[in-house]
């Protein structure tokens, strides 16, 4: 995305500035945050444009425009991104736009068939938000996961596919011989055929307070929110590919980066477990049973387990388990 010099207003404890750090970080937007509790000259700016008003977040873009407490439709419209497609019928629908979804569509927009991309977040799926990817064929060197997406992206529109972001599906189902697709929004599309490629969701630890610190110091993904802790030790929970991979992306930003792993051994790939065992940032704590989560005085979050730091979790799992 073209956009620059976002600034996000807002406090780690509002909802609402949590699901719009979530939504601009899947469109893999880059945005400063400002915590009005803690800058005071931020708060003092977000009085004046409200006229005394502190309505949160409030999201200032680089032409000074500015959106207080916006919906993500709103957030959409205002980057720019397609939210309503152009026509009623498609010949395919993809629900999700990850690289299965967006390969798929690929494949049957260079054969001549109309194709419509529906994604509920950030197009390019969860590969998008992943730090590096090197596994993947082409890329014998590797290649971050927002390079990897934006290529894919503009391979399907070089073939004429339609791409939405931004939407959720709630519906899917067989009306006037043909499929159909309905959107939150209430936009309803009718297809041949519904590829339905969600992808997969983030597993949850499912423990007392955990959902009182997501999204303040609680997160999914190291790539989008691991530089506001640029300085300060952090945990991640997890002892698979992702939670090691995610782990050596933060000691970027972290002096010192926890692993919090439930089994005696990491169930990484071995390069990945390589770099975690010889990085001199990563320690690793085996057996660690998570039973809640609480707050410090320094406004520090920890499992106990005594294990210190930001908790991390990025464990993942399909959508039907």
């Amino acid at each position: 995305m073209s956009h620059t010099n976002i600034k996000l207003y807002g406090t780690d404890w509002c909802s609402d500035c949590k699901r719009s750090k979530k939504f601009l970080g899947e469109q893999r937007i880059h945005y400063q945050y400002i915590n009005i509790e803690e800058n005071m000259e931020g708060q003092a700016y977000v009085r004046e444009l409200q006229k005394g008003g502190l309505t949160i977040p409030t999201i200032v873009f680089e032409d000074g425009s500015v959106l207080i407490e916006p919906s993500n439709a709103e957030l959409a419209a205002r980057l720019g991104l397609e939210t309503k497609a152009k026509c009623d019928f498609y010949d395919l629908i993809t629900v999700g736009g990850g690289p299965t979804a967006l390969t798929t569509a690929i494949y049957a927009a260079r054969d001549g068939y109309d194709v419509l991309v529906i994604e509920r977040s950030g197009l390019g799926g969860q590969a998008g938000i992943t730090e590096r990817l090197d596994n993947y064929p082409g890329f014998p060197e590797g290649v971050t996961g927002a390079e990897f997406a934006e290529r894919i992206i503009e391979q399907a529109k070089r073939y004429g596919v339609e791409l939405l972001s931004a939407q959720n599906v709630v519906k899917v189902g067989n009306d006037l011989d043909a499929h159909f697709v309905k959107a939150e929004s209430g936009n309803m599309y009718r297809s041949n055929a519904v590829l339905i490629a969600t992808g997969s969701t983030y597993k949850r630890l499912g423990v007392p307070g955990e959902d009182d610190f997501i999204g303040a110091g609680i997160h999914f993904c190291a790539t989008c929110d691991g530089p506001f802790y640029k300085g300060r030790e952090v945990a991640v929970v997890g002892g698979g590919n992702s939670a090691v991979e995610e782990a050596a992306f933060l000691t970027r930003f972290s002096p010192k980066v926890t692993i919090l792993a439930r089994g005696s051994e990491l169930q990484a790939n071995k390069i990945a477990i390589e770099k975690a065992m010889t990085s001199p940032q990563i320690e690793v704590r085996f057996l660690c049973f998570h039973r809640t989560l609480a707050q410090q005085p320094a406004f520090q979050r920890y499992c106990q387990t005594g294990c210190p730091g930001l908790h991390y979790d990025r464990h993942r799992l399909p959508d039907e388990h």
